[in-house]
């Protein structure tokens, strides 16, 4: 992967060890600096800082207001000035700019006031002892104007699990973003993402090749995004041993006369394993992996099932 070809993730400058946090202090992820930070271009961002708030500074609150039908709002925790219009206003400043970055994905810092993407402390005003729970201002925003792209916070990050969905659905992203907006390209990608796909929902994998198979030169970027809304709600949807395995077996179709009946009966137990989660889905897909080298199938070769982002990530270890 070439140096400035990269998927590009904004994410929020106090995972990136900036001294941004109201105590001017950071939350530094060593994971996303040491290693992912190798094959993505990370964009830093901080709500507080573009509004002008700097660091150090007073804590700011989620509030609402049951006069103003349960409108989720930001203040200073002491001082207790609204900031919400300042908020909404830097807000549209900074989707520009993540527009114009083209954006593959986001990291946000997890239960803070303006980047949590749920589960943020957030105060009835008129009775400071209610708490209910909230996205935060910033990634309600960004839920609402980037509402494919792929997103997880801080927390979520640390599962193995969750961090693979994540990248995949990132590096998916980016292959979507890079494609040429032509029927034959469309195609292509198609072909290529079909046994991802097929992994998170069959449904919408038939739904998808039914847009790419009625795709017209002249509407083509309306089937680009009807494509784009759906594929990133496909990958939004949890991929399970059930469907794994579903998956595999479809591949193993490919080869299936080839394999020898110490193979089969292998493939057999592997996939009872599986299922009954005593081996990682890493060892299953290795050894369909070699499978396929060994038995070499043309269209096998189009398939981005067994490298859907770069292997060095080590995202399948123990997954």
């Amino acid at each position: 992967m070439q140096e400035d070809h990269k998927p590009v993730i904004a994410i929020s400058s106090c995972l990136l060890g900036n001294l941004v946090r109201y105590d001017k202090n950071h939350c530094q992820d060593k994971w996303i600096v040491q290693e992912l930070s190798k094959f993505v271009e990370l964009v830093p961002i901080c709500p507080e800082i573009e509004m002008g708030l700097g660091a150090p500074r007073e804590e700011i609150h989620l509030y609402i207001n049951k006069e103003e039908k349960d409108k989720v709002k930001l203040k200073n925790k002491y001082e207790g000035s609204d900031l919400t219009l300042l908020a909404e206003e830097t807000y549209k400043r900074m989707n520009n700019s993540l527009f114009d970055k083209k954006i593959d994905g986001f990291i946000l810092t997890k239960k803070s006031p303006s980047c949590g993407l749920d589960n943020v402390k957030t105060i009835q005003k008129d009775d400071p002892s209610k708490v209910t729970r909230s996205a935060g201002l910033f990634a309600k925003n960004i839920i609402d104007n980037f509402p494919s792209h792929p997103r997880i916070d801080s927390g979520r990050i640390f599962n193995k699990s969750l961090r693979e969905k994540f990248l995949k659905a990132v590096f998916a992203h980016f292959s979507f973003r890079e494609t040429e907006r032509t029927s034959s390209k469309l195609q292509d990608l198609h072909k290529k993402y079909k046994y991802i796909l097929m992994d998170h929902s069959t449904i919408r994998l038939k739904e998808l090749g039914q847009i790419v198979a009625s795709a017209e030169k002249e509407s083509i970027n309306t089937s680009f995004h009807e494509y784009y809304v759906k594929f990133f709600e496909a990958l939004s949807i949890e991929a399970t041993s059930k469907t794994r395995c579903n998956t595999l077996q479809h591949i193993m179709g490919y080869f299936k006369k080839n394999l020898d009946s110490q193979e089969k009966s292998e493939i057999v137990i592997l996939l009872d394993d599986f299922r009954n989660d005593l081996i990682s889905y890493d060892v299953l897909l290795k050894y369909f992996y070699m499978l396929t080298k060994k038995y070499k199938s043309p269209y096998l070769s189009t398939q981005l099932y067994f490298s859907p982002y770069p292997k060095e990530l080590k995202l399948l270890k123990e997954v």
